[in-house]
């Protein structure tokens, strides 16, 4: 298998082969096990689950009934996740050394692989802020709802994610270069760091700030609003209720309603939990990965270990949000039936009122 030439590794130069260490083949061994197990086989079924859940999501968002400003924020979503997992079909046959060999081959790995598939999942990252700072508005600030709850402003949000993900990946165009290696009596080319860049302090300081803002920040930000958001959204219900107890004219809330309350309070901090989980380690990764670590066993663990993390993460969003809402839940099912979904007052209705426009 062509690798990255010790010449891109080591700054004398040296082309020093390794193949003749024992110890050294052994833990390449292991490597490649490894990748197989994590790239070849876990991301694989993960990877499937998640374009099977996305499809199946934009089929479901896009039914006539669902029909609001939310319902346009999680379509694009979906599309997000969708794209960053065809995309990432690519990347884990890089990762399992299963790409192929040619030149435009790896020009497309060096300058276009990684930064459409990580622009892509930025952007599903930024429109789920978006969406948090939507239904922040419509539980801690219902008085200002429609200035943001509105089908222009949701289009400007959705076109200001995308252009802001592409445009903050575009010096990672410029991390790897084509290199051939000559194996025998031909040539392949591989892509590998281009060491004038990721050496450089400038890309290094632009890596850190990269990762504060696509996962580090977001991260913060949404943990701080879905935490205001819970608290303020049990703080209602609690008044609502007391209210309605003290009103004869009231019905006390039934227990359904009140584990349904509950669920979608537990289902929110799971989100953020979530985030939280799979974007952390793939953050450290972006700022410790380098071609020197290619059969480094410790490494290249904690590296399938945080990709598989991330993927899951945008492979999973279909089935919580299915969970949260269930308007898409009756959608679904109408949509698998064959039949007309049961009539309901849509969640992405532009009435600020807690119970119509905290969810999904």
């Amino acid at each position: 298998m062509a690798e990255c030439p010790s010449s891109d590794l080591n700054s004398s130069g040296l082309n020093v082969s390794s193949a003749g260490d024992l110890l050294q083949q052994t833990s390449n061994e292991q490597v490649e096990k490894l990748k197989f197990i994590a790239y070849g086989i876990i991301s694989s079924v993960i990877i499937a689950l998640g374009i099977l859940g996305n499809t199946i999501n934009l089929a479901v968002l896009t039914r006539p009934n669902l029909k609001g400003v939310t319902f346009v924020y999680l379509t694009w979503l979906a599309i997000s996740d969708l794209m960053s997992l065809l995309v990432s079909l690519s990347s884990m046959f890089r990762l399992h050394g299963m790409q192929p060999k040619t030149y435009l081959a790896a020009v497309y790995y060096s300058h276009v692989e990684m930064p459409l598939v990580n622009a892509f999942m930025a952007s599903s990252v930024f429109l789920v802020v978006a969406l948090t700072v939507d239904r922040y508005f419509s539980v801690c600030l219902p008085t200002r709802f429609k200035e943001v709850h509105n089908t222009q402003r949701a289009r400007r949000s959705i076109a200001a994610a995308y252009i802001c993900a592409f445009l903050l990946y575009i010096p990672v165009c410029f991390q790897k270069r084509p290199v051939p290696v000559a194996l025998g009596d031909h040539v392949e080319y591989v892509a590998c760091d281009n060491l004038a860049v990721v050496g450089h302090t400038a890309f290094k300081a632009y890596l850190m700030v990269k990762e504060v803002l696509v996962r580090l920040g977001p991260v913060v930000l949404l943990a701080i609003l879905n935490m205001t958001i819970i608290v303020t959204f049990r703080k209602t219900l609690k008044k609502r209720r007391d209210m309605l107890g003290m009103s004869s004219a009231g019905p006390v809330p039934s227990h359904k309603k009140y584990r349904e309350e509950q669920r979608l309070i537990i289902l929110l901090a799971g989100i953020v939990i979530l985030f939280f989980i799979s974007m952390t380690p793939a953050a450290i990764l972006t700022i410790l990965n380098s071609d020197d670590k290619e059969f480094h066993f410790g490494f290249q663990l904690f590296r399938a270990f945080a990709n598989t993390l991330e993927l899951s993460n945008y492979a999973m969003n279909f089935y919580v949000y299915c969970m949260c809402s269930s308007e898409i839940r009756r959608t679904f099912v109408a949509l698998v039936t064959c039949s007309k979904p049961t009539p309901n007052v849509s969640s992405a209705s532009s009435k600020p009122s807690v119970e119509s426009n905290n969810k999904y």
